[in-house]
Protein backbone atom coordinates (compact mmCIF):
# COMPACT_ATOMS: atom_id res chain seq x y z
CA UNK A 1 0.00 0.00 0.00
CA UNK A 2 2.54 2.51 1.01
CA UNK A 3 4.42 1.43 -2.22
CA UNK A 4 1.41 2.69 -4.48
CA UNK A 5 0.94 5.78 -2.53
CA UNK A 6 4.82 6.89 -3.10
CA UNK A 7 4.07 6.09 -6.84
CA UNK A 8 1.02 8.20 -6.66
CA UNK A 9 2.57 11.14 -5.06
CA UNK A 10 5.40 11.40 -8.07
CA UNK A 11 2.75 11.22 -10.35
CA UNK A 12 1.24 14.26 -9.10
CA UNK A 13 4.60 16.15 -8.20
CA UNK A 14 6.24 15.31 -11.45
CA UNK A 15 4.53 18.32 -13.38
CA UNK A 16 5.54 20.78 -10.62
CA UNK A 17 8.87 19.58 -11.17
CA UNK A 18 9.09 20.20 -14.64
CA UNK A 19 7.67 23.74 -14.45
CA UNK A 20 9.83 26.25 -15.41
CA UNK A 21 9.98 29.36 -13.23
CA UNK A 22 7.91 32.43 -13.84
CA UNK A 23 9.16 35.94 -14.46
CA UNK A 24 6.71 38.76 -14.17
CA UNK A 25 6.75 42.27 -15.13
CA UNK A 26 4.48 44.83 -14.10
CA UNK A 27 4.13 48.73 -14.58
CA UNK A 28 1.95 51.37 -12.79
CA UNK A 29 2.56 55.61 -13.17
CA UNK A 30 2.69 57.36 -9.71
CA UNK A 31 1.02 60.09 -8.76
CA UNK A 32 -1.31 58.91 -12.30
CA UNK A 33 -1.90 59.40 -16.10
CA UNK A 34 -2.12 63.75 -15.82
CA UNK A 35 0.55 65.94 -14.98
CA UNK A 36 1.95 69.65 -15.24
CA UNK A 37 5.20 70.18 -17.39
CA UNK A 38 8.13 70.40 -14.68
CA UNK A 39 5.83 67.85 -12.12
CA UNK A 40 7.93 65.11 -12.20
CA UNK A 41 6.32 61.06 -12.57
CA UNK A 42 7.40 58.07 -11.44
CA UNK A 43 7.56 54.48 -13.72
CA UNK A 44 7.09 51.89 -11.40
CA UNK A 45 8.54 48.91 -12.42
CA UNK A 46 8.05 45.47 -10.44
CA UNK A 47 9.70 41.94 -11.18
CA UNK A 48 8.45 39.75 -9.74
CA UNK A 49 9.49 35.79 -9.74
CA UNK A 50 7.73 32.94 -7.95
CA UNK A 51 11.35 31.54 -6.82
CA UNK A 52 13.91 33.66 -6.38
CA UNK A 53 16.81 36.13 -8.12
CA UNK A 54 20.39 34.86 -8.08
CA UNK A 55 21.65 37.94 -9.61
CA UNK A 56 19.80 41.49 -9.92
CA UNK A 57 17.71 42.15 -12.80
CA UNK A 58 18.93 43.78 -16.27
CA UNK A 59 16.59 46.66 -17.41
CA UNK A 60 15.76 48.82 -20.01
CA UNK A 61 17.03 51.69 -21.00
CA UNK A 62 14.05 54.29 -21.46
CA UNK A 63 14.19 57.68 -23.51
CA UNK A 64 11.36 60.18 -23.67
CA UNK A 65 11.78 63.26 -26.08
CA UNK A 66 10.14 66.20 -24.45
CA UNK A 67 11.23 64.79 -21.22
CA UNK A 68 14.29 64.30 -18.80
CA UNK A 69 14.21 60.82 -17.29
CA UNK A 70 16.33 59.18 -14.32
CA UNK A 71 16.53 55.34 -14.40
CA UNK A 72 16.99 53.55 -11.30
CA UNK A 73 20.16 54.08 -10.02
CA UNK A 74 20.54 50.61 -8.40
CA UNK A 75 17.93 51.33 -5.43
CA UNK A 76 14.99 48.78 -5.27
CA UNK A 77 12.19 47.57 -2.70
CA UNK A 78 11.53 44.36 -2.06
CA UNK A 79 7.91 43.75 -2.71
CA UNK A 80 5.46 40.18 -2.77
CA UNK A 81 2.49 39.82 -4.38
CA UNK A 82 -0.03 37.52 -4.89
CA UNK A 83 -1.34 36.54 -8.60
CA UNK A 84 -3.82 34.53 -9.23
CA UNK A 85 -3.99 32.72 -5.89
CA UNK A 86 0.32 32.35 -6.11
CA UNK A 87 2.75 33.96 -4.29
CA UNK A 88 5.83 35.92 -6.44
CA UNK A 89 8.91 37.72 -4.74
CA UNK A 90 10.25 40.84 -6.17
CA UNK A 91 11.68 44.01 -6.40
CA UNK A 92 10.64 47.42 -7.29
CA UNK A 93 12.60 50.22 -9.42
CA UNK A 94 11.77 53.54 -10.18
CA UNK A 95 11.84 55.61 -13.41
CA UNK A 96 11.72 59.45 -12.61
CA UNK A 97 10.22 61.45 -15.57
CA UNK A 98 9.96 65.32 -15.80
CA UNK A 99 8.52 66.51 -18.88
CA UNK A 100 9.66 69.74 -20.25
CA UNK A 101 7.24 70.47 -22.57
CA UNK A 102 3.07 69.99 -22.49
CA UNK A 103 2.26 67.03 -25.12
CA UNK A 104 1.21 63.40 -24.74
CA UNK A 105 3.73 60.84 -24.18
CA UNK A 106 4.00 57.09 -24.51
CA UNK A 107 5.83 55.10 -22.28
CA UNK A 108 6.44 51.62 -23.99
CA UNK A 109 6.49 48.07 -23.17
CA UNK A 110 9.72 47.78 -21.18
CA UNK A 111 11.86 44.27 -21.42
CA UNK A 112 13.88 42.90 -18.84
CA UNK A 113 15.58 39.92 -17.97
CA UNK A 114 16.90 38.53 -14.87
CA UNK A 115 18.05 34.87 -13.68
CA UNK A 116 15.98 33.02 -11.28
CA UNK A 117 16.35 29.85 -9.25
CA UNK A 118 15.69 26.74 -10.96
CA UNK A 119 15.52 28.65 -14.23
CA UNK A 120 17.71 26.43 -16.73
CA UNK A 121 18.26 29.83 -18.66
CA UNK A 122 17.89 33.44 -17.84
CA UNK A 123 14.26 34.44 -18.39
CA UNK A 124 12.54 37.89 -19.97
CA UNK A 125 9.44 39.53 -20.00
CA UNK A 126 7.69 42.61 -20.66
CA UNK A 127 5.44 45.69 -19.38
CA UNK A 128 2.29 46.76 -21.09
CA UNK A 129 2.71 50.49 -22.77
CA UNK A 130 1.65 53.27 -20.76
CA UNK A 131 0.53 56.50 -21.36
CA UNK A 132 0.37 60.22 -19.87
CA UNK A 133 -0.89 63.63 -20.41
CA UNK A 134 1.42 66.88 -19.80
CA UNK A 135 -0.13 70.57 -19.08
CA UNK A 136 1.08 73.91 -19.19
CA UNK A 137 0.01 75.02 -15.07
CA UNK A 138 -1.79 78.15 -15.03
CA UNK A 139 0.16 81.37 -14.41
CA UNK A 140 2.99 80.51 -16.80
CA UNK A 141 3.33 81.40 -20.19
CA UNK A 142 3.41 78.53 -22.93
CA UNK A 143 7.55 77.60 -23.26
CA UNK A 144 7.95 78.99 -20.12
CA UNK A 145 10.68 76.86 -17.46
CA UNK A 146 8.28 75.79 -14.69
CA UNK A 147 9.47 74.59 -11.49
CA UNK A 148 7.51 72.17 -9.20
CA UNK A 149 7.82 71.23 -5.99
CA UNK A 150 5.38 70.02 -3.39
CA UNK A 151 7.69 72.41 -0.94
CA UNK A 152 10.25 75.61 -1.51
CA UNK A 153 12.40 77.32 1.30
CA UNK A 154 14.62 80.20 -0.65
CA UNK A 155 16.66 82.24 2.27
CA UNK A 156 20.18 84.14 0.94
CA UNK A 157 22.78 86.01 3.25
CA UNK A 158 25.48 88.73 2.67
CA UNK A 159 29.20 88.94 3.69
CA UNK A 160 29.96 92.71 3.61
CA UNK A 161 31.26 94.61 6.44
CA UNK A 162 33.08 98.10 5.92
CA UNK A 163 33.58 98.18 2.51
CA UNK A 164 35.66 100.49 0.63
CA UNK A 165 35.96 101.18 -2.95
CA UNK A 166 38.45 97.64 -4.46
CA UNK A 167 36.55 95.71 -1.74
CA UNK A 168 34.60 92.84 -2.42
CA UNK A 169 31.02 91.35 -1.25
CA UNK A 170 28.88 87.81 -1.61
CA UNK A 171 25.34 87.44 -1.72
CA UNK A 172 24.47 83.99 -1.60
CA UNK A 173 21.49 82.10 -2.25
CA UNK A 174 20.38 78.79 -1.43
CA UNK A 175 17.09 77.21 -2.92
CA UNK A 176 15.43 73.87 -1.71
CA UNK A 177 12.50 72.07 -3.25
CA UNK A 178 10.75 68.81 -2.26
CA UNK A 179 10.22 65.78 -4.54
CA UNK A 180 12.18 67.63 -7.56
CA UNK A 181 15.71 67.00 -8.60
CA UNK A 182 18.65 69.61 -8.21
CA UNK A 183 19.18 69.94 -11.68
CA UNK A 184 15.11 71.43 -12.17
CA UNK A 185 16.05 74.36 -9.65
CA UNK A 186 16.48 77.93 -11.43
CA UNK A 187 19.18 79.87 -11.28
CA UNK A 188 18.39 83.33 -9.43
CA UNK A 189 18.22 86.59 -11.53
CA UNK A 190 21.73 88.77 -11.18
CA UNK A 191 20.74 92.41 -11.58
CA UNK A 192 23.94 94.67 -13.55
CA UNK A 193 24.28 97.39 -10.64
CA UNK A 194 26.32 100.79 -12.20
CA UNK A 195 29.44 100.74 -9.43
CA UNK A 196 29.52 97.46 -8.51
CA UNK A 197 31.23 94.49 -10.74
CA UNK A 198 29.81 91.46 -10.91
CA UNK A 199 32.19 87.86 -10.57
CA UNK A 200 29.34 85.18 -11.09
CA UNK A 201 30.58 81.15 -9.49
CA UNK A 202 29.67 78.12 -10.19
CA UNK A 203 26.62 76.68 -8.85
CA UNK A 204 26.34 73.86 -5.88
CA UNK A 205 23.54 71.88 -7.28
CA UNK A 206 22.88 68.86 -4.95
CA UNK A 207 19.92 66.29 -4.74
CA UNK A 208 18.25 65.70 -1.26
CA UNK A 209 17.55 62.20 0.01
CA UNK A 210 15.92 60.76 2.78
CA UNK A 211 19.42 59.06 4.72
CA UNK A 212 18.30 55.47 3.11
CA UNK A 213 18.49 56.28 -0.59
CA UNK A 214 15.49 57.83 -1.43
CA UNK A 215 15.14 61.15 -3.40
CA UNK A 216 13.66 63.65 -1.61
CA UNK A 217 14.29 66.87 -3.04
CA UNK A 218 16.66 69.14 -4.76
CA UNK A 219 18.88 71.56 -3.36
CA UNK A 220 21.14 74.55 -5.46
CA UNK A 221 23.02 77.31 -3.84
CA UNK A 222 24.40 80.52 -6.12
CA UNK A 223 27.23 82.43 -5.13
CA UNK A 224 27.27 86.13 -6.28
CA UNK A 225 30.60 87.93 -5.90
CA UNK A 226 30.45 92.27 -6.53
CA UNK A 227 33.79 93.74 -6.42
CA UNK A 228 33.08 97.50 -5.39
CA UNK A 229 34.52 100.16 -8.57
CA UNK A 230 32.60 103.40 -7.15
CA UNK A 231 31.72 104.79 -3.62
CA UNK A 232 28.04 105.26 -2.89
CA UNK A 233 25.08 103.58 -1.39
CA UNK A 234 24.13 100.28 -3.71
CA UNK A 235 20.43 98.54 -3.08
CA UNK A 236 20.77 94.61 -4.32
CA UNK A 237 17.66 93.73 -5.65
CA UNK A 238 15.03 91.56 -4.15
CA UNK A 239 14.63 87.81 -5.94
CA UNK A 240 11.49 86.18 -6.86
CA UNK A 241 11.27 82.53 -7.93
CA UNK A 242 7.57 81.74 -9.40
CA UNK A 243 6.77 77.32 -8.88
CA UNK A 244 3.50 75.38 -8.97
CA UNK A 245 2.89 73.93 -5.78
CA UNK A 246 2.01 70.17 -6.34
CA UNK A 247 0.58 69.65 -3.26
CA UNK A 248 -1.67 72.42 -3.27
CA UNK A 249 -2.21 72.62 -7.24
CA UNK A 250 -1.58 76.63 -6.93
CA UNK A 251 1.00 79.27 -7.84
CA UNK A 252 3.41 80.39 -5.38
CA UNK A 253 6.04 82.79 -4.94
CA UNK A 254 8.68 82.38 -2.95
CA UNK A 255 10.74 85.94 -2.75
CA UNK A 256 13.76 87.35 -0.48
CA UNK A 257 13.81 91.09 0.17
CA UNK A 258 16.78 93.50 -1.58
CA UNK A 259 19.69 94.39 0.72
CA UNK A 260 20.97 97.89 0.88
CA UNK A 261 25.08 97.91 1.46
CA UNK A 262 27.45 100.99 1.88
CA UNK A 263 30.70 101.92 0.14
CA UNK A 264 33.54 104.24 1.27
CA UNK A 265 36.22 105.94 -0.68
CA UNK A 266 39.17 104.21 -0.24
CA UNK A 267 41.73 105.98 1.97
CA UNK A 268 45.23 107.26 2.12
CA UNK A 269 47.52 104.61 3.16
CA UNK A 270 49.14 105.33 6.66
CA UNK A 271 52.18 103.05 7.41
CA UNK A 272 52.16 101.13 10.49
CA UNK A 273 55.50 102.51 11.32
CA UNK A 274 57.34 105.93 11.37
CA UNK A 275 60.99 106.06 10.01
CA UNK A 276 61.95 109.56 10.98
CA UNK A 277 60.17 108.41 14.72
CA UNK A 278 62.80 104.70 14.87
CA UNK A 279 65.67 106.86 13.98
CA UNK A 280 65.28 109.51 16.72
CA UNK A 281 64.59 106.71 19.14
CA UNK A 282 68.36 105.02 18.15
CA UNK A 283 69.90 109.00 18.67
CA UNK A 284 70.05 110.10 14.87
CA UNK A 285 68.49 112.88 13.33
CA UNK A 286 66.67 113.31 10.20
CA UNK A 287 68.80 113.62 7.23
CA UNK A 288 67.76 117.03 5.26
CA UNK A 289 66.44 116.48 1.90
CA UNK A 290 68.89 118.15 -0.66
CA UNK A 291 67.67 119.24 -4.18
CA UNK A 292 68.82 117.67 -7.15
CA UNK A 293 70.04 120.72 -8.89
CA UNK A 294 73.29 120.98 -5.82
CA UNK A 295 74.14 117.50 -6.74
CA UNK A 296 74.10 118.52 -11.11
CA UNK A 297 76.48 121.92 -9.88
CA UNK A 298 78.70 119.60 -7.14
CA UNK A 299 79.30 117.13 -10.21
CA UNK A 300 79.68 119.64 -12.89
CA UNK A 301 82.27 121.45 -10.52
CA UNK A 302 84.26 118.13 -9.59
CA UNK A 303 84.69 117.60 -14.02
CA UNK A 304 85.98 121.06 -14.42
CA UNK A 305 88.50 120.16 -11.42
CA UNK A 306 89.84 116.94 -12.73
CA UNK A 307 89.69 118.58 -15.91
CA UNK A 308 92.40 121.51 -14.69
CA UNK A 309 94.84 118.56 -13.12
CA UNK A 310 95.01 116.28 -16.36
CA UNK A 311 96.19 118.78 -18.79
CA UNK A 312 98.54 120.27 -15.73
CA UNK A 313 100.02 117.50 -15.60
CA UNK A 314 99.92 116.12 -19.44
CA UNK A 315 101.20 119.40 -20.60
CA UNK A 316 104.76 119.20 -20.27
CA UNK A 317 105.09 115.87 -21.86
CA UNK A 318 103.07 117.00 -25.09
CA UNK A 319 105.37 119.99 -25.30
CA UNK A 320 108.31 117.90 -25.43
CA UNK A 321 107.27 115.48 -27.78
CA UNK A 322 106.19 118.27 -30.09
CA UNK A 323 109.33 119.27 -30.28
CA UNK A 324 111.00 116.05 -31.01
CA UNK A 325 108.52 115.39 -33.50
CA UNK A 326 108.45 118.75 -35.34
CA UNK A 327 112.50 118.36 -37.34
CA UNK A 328 111.07 115.58 -38.80
CA UNK A 329 108.06 116.93 -39.94
CA UNK A 330 109.47 120.30 -41.14
CA UNK A 331 112.43 118.19 -42.74
CA UNK A 332 109.83 116.16 -44.72
CA UNK A 333 107.80 119.20 -45.77
CA UNK A 334 110.91 120.87 -47.68
CA UNK A 335 111.30 117.20 -49.44
CA UNK A 336 108.03 117.86 -50.63
CA UNK A 337 108.87 121.36 -51.02
CA UNK A 338 105.45 122.48 -49.50
CA UNK A 339 106.26 126.22 -48.23
CA UNK A 340 105.61 126.67 -44.66
CA UNK A 341 102.70 128.63 -43.58
CA UNK A 342 104.73 131.19 -41.47
CA UNK A 343 107.79 131.32 -42.74
CA UNK A 344 108.62 134.52 -40.60
CA UNK A 345 108.49 132.35 -37.43
CA UNK A 346 110.18 129.07 -38.48
CA UNK A 347 113.42 129.66 -37.25
CA UNK A 348 111.73 130.04 -33.40
CA UNK A 349 111.95 126.54 -33.79
CA UNK A 350 115.01 124.54 -33.74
Amino acid sequence: MNRYCGVLLLVLAAPLWAAEPQLKVQARLVPGASVVVGEQLHVQLDVLTDTWFTAGATLPTLKLPGARVQAPNGEAEHTTQTIDGQTFYGMRYTYRITPSVAQHFTVPALTVSAQTGQASAPLSAQSVPLSFEATQPPGFAPGEAVLVASGLRLSQSLTATDLKVGDSLARTFTLQADDTPGLSLPAPSAAVINGLRLYPQAPAISNLDDGRGGLTGGQRIDRLVYRVEQAGDYSLPAIDIKWWDSRHHQLQTAQVPALKVEAHAAGTYTPTFSIAADLKALGQHTRWPLPRQLFAWVAALGVLVLAAYLIRAVWPRLRSWWRSVWPALRWACRQLRLVALNPRHEKDFP
